[in-house]
């Protein structure tokens, strides 16, 4: 089979916690060792931040990242593209959320950062064993410079008023963490998406959308489903990304991707 690439989402394709999988299973770490040995290259395809890409994840040996819904890639241990957002902006938005009080982060390349005051947004990340992703001792203004996301805690009451401002200033509708809180809404540019960032991967090998695989569950795979050869859906998938995907395998506590994978690249 000629040379193939394959984007996987992370939460609620290759782990999730709602179902009780909180590590990539067996079978699908042997199923992905098999495939890139069989001369296939394998990519994330996230819209975590690098800091948030765990040490389970890493010893999995991908060839690359696609972060940030398509905002930082990173292939063979090289960063090739970084879109990051525009100063004014980012300026005026965490003003915006601080006017609230909205817990927020602010997202670059390689760290995160959050302030000290933002005890519940920072307690629900070291609940899940990530609080050494934090730099708490920073200069706002310098590292807004560098943000490729802005992610926010916003209250019930705060809700409608964050979401017409996505709308107004960004052109796009409201993007929150469905493996997390409804109250967490990111802020990134809107020309991003998982899409771009596999355009650019299959321009970096010379490949085409022909040799692609997507897999994924949530409304930000909705576009590398559509763009890619075969887009795969979770059976514990979003309807709408499912309306959208070539194949639907079993959800990811009934081992859907390893099988789907096993009938993908038989052996």
């Amino acid at each position: 089979m000629k040379e193939k690439v394959l984007f996987f989402d992370i939460d609620g394709t290759l782990v999730d916690n709602t179902y009780g999988v909180h590590e990539v299973p067996e079978g699908v770490k042997r199923e992905l060792k098999r495939i890139q040995n069989d001369g296939h290259k394998l990519f994330i395809c996230s819209g975590r931040p690098k800091a948030m890409i765990n040490q389970q994840f890493l010893d999995l040996g991908f060839n690359g990242y696609v972060l940030y819904n398509g905002g930082y890639i990173e292939i063979d241990g090289e960063s090739i593209f970084e879109e990051r957002m525009d100063t004014e902006l980012a300026t005026q938005t965490v003003d915006m959320l601080e006017e609230l009080n909205c817990d927020y982060m602010i997202e670059t390349a390689h760290h995160i950062y959050i302030d000290k005051r933002y005890k519940e947004l920072y307690t629900f990340f070291k609940n899940l064993g990530m609080e050494e992703m934090f730099s708490m001792d920073f200069a706002r203004d310098d590292v807004l410079k560098r943000a490729i996301k802005i992610e926010a805690n916003v209250t019930n009451k705060d809700k409608q008023k964050v979401s017409d401002y996505l709308d107004g200033k960004f052109g796009t509708t409201i993007s929150y963490d469905q493996h997390g809180s409804d109250n967490s809404f990111e802020f990134f540019s809107p020309t991003m998406s998982k899409a771009v960032g596999i355009k650019k991967v299959i321009e970096h090998y010379g490949l085409d959308i022909n040799d692609t695989y997507a897999f994924g569950d949530g409304l930000n795979d909705i576009e590398m489903i559509q763009l890619c050869q075969i887009g795969v859906a979770m059976g514990n998938a979003v309807d709408e990304l499912k309306a959208q995907a070539d194949i639907i395998c079993k959800s990811i506590d009934k081992n859907g991707l390893e099988d789907i994978l096993k009938a993908l690249f038989p052996q």
